[in-house]
This record gives C-alpha cells, structure tokens and sequence, in this order.
C-alpha cells in the first residue's frame, strides 16, 4: 500500500494539484498495477508516450506490473503519484474552482522559499529565505486557476505566485501604482489550502 498522500510541493503545478486532492469523491488507484493502468488509459495506451510523460525508461514502467511495496524514495513511484494527482477527477477539480470563485471562497499559501524584491532604482539584496502563510486575493486565484487548467509552465505559474505575493504581502503598506516586483526563486515547500 502506498504511503499517505503528501500536500506540500516544490513546485507550484503539483502544490495547487496536491490541494484540488482535497476536494476529491473517490480515492486513486492505489496498487502500482492499478496506477499503471488508469495512466495507461490516459495515454491512449501508448507506454512509450506515457513514459515519455513522465520522464522515466520504458522498462521502468515495465517493472511496475510486478513491485508489490513500492518505494517512497523510488523515482518512478514518485513521477507515477504526481500524474495520477494531476489527472484524477478532472470534473471534480474544476467544480470546486467554479465554487471557490463564485462564492468569494480564500486562498491560504503556505511556503518557505527565496523571495528577491526590485523596484524602478535596482534590486534590493539577494533572495532571501522566507516561511510565510497568507491569504490570496480573488484575482490572483483566478489566475492560478486558470492557468492550472490550460496547463501552463512552472514558470507562468511561478510568474502568477509572485505577482500575488507582491500584492498580498509586500505592497500591502505601500502604493499600488509602484513598478516593484516580486522573485520567487527556489521553492523549498509550498502547499495550497482552499
């Protein structure tokens, strides 16, 4: 049996699809047979572009028809639980977007990451480490969201973060209109809770 699923993340692709596991009706598969399977069906079949997905030899696929314990450390496992996070219950995921907008619904980010800041004169100093949890801002949700469902790059998502870290938190004592902007480097957690 698979170890208990993680929520925390260090990208924000997998955080936001670690959180939208909180909303599901039914559990994944959970045998490594079973998870193979329902991402087999998912590829169309095709074990080659499945493995390709996921960025792992063809034979390592292979070897998941007979593991019985899988390994938590094992590359392939963890690849495997990220897809099968990411493609599970689609419909579900975008319902409980639609009522998070709808109803006004909050957006917590908890992370510890390097956040550099610039502004119009030059940058401040070298990203420095911060653990912060806060509230998000409807528009920014939106963004995520929206951005999640078209299956946008880390990079866009990450972009999105930072904007929304700007707003959120470092411009909440200072005016709007200023061309400050926001980094976030390396993500060392991130989890979302909505």
């Amino acid at each position: 049996m698979p170890p208990p699923l993680r929520l925390s993340a260090a990208t924000v692709q997998e955080a936001l699809d670690r959180a939208d596991a909180r909303h599901w009706t039914r559990n994944p598969p959970r045998s490594p047979r079973a998870r193979l399977a329902f991402l087999l069906r998912q590829a169309g079949g095709d074990q080659t572009a499945l493995a390709t997905r996921l960025d792992v030899p063809v034979r390592d696929l292979d070897s998941l028809r007979t593991v019985r314990r899988p390994s938590e450390e094992d590359p392939v496992q963890q690849a495997v639980e990220r897809d099968i996070i990411r493609l599970w219950q689609p419909r579900v995921r975008h319902r409980a977007h639609t009522t998070i907008l709808h109803n006004n619904g909050q957006m917590m980010v908890s992370f510890r990451a390097w956040l550099g800041f610039t502004a119009a004169a030059g940058s401040s100093d070298d990203p420095r480490l911060r653990f912060l949890t806060l509230s998000l801002q409807a528009p920014y949700i939106e963004r995520l969201f929206a951005a999640r469902h078209r299956n946008a790059s880390e990079d866009e998502l990450r972009r999105i973060l930072s904007d929304t870290l700007g707003a959120c938190y470092f411009h909440r004592t200072r005016p709007a209109h200023t061309a400050e902007t926001v980094t976030l480097d390396r993500i060392d957690y991130l989890e979302f809770y909505y």
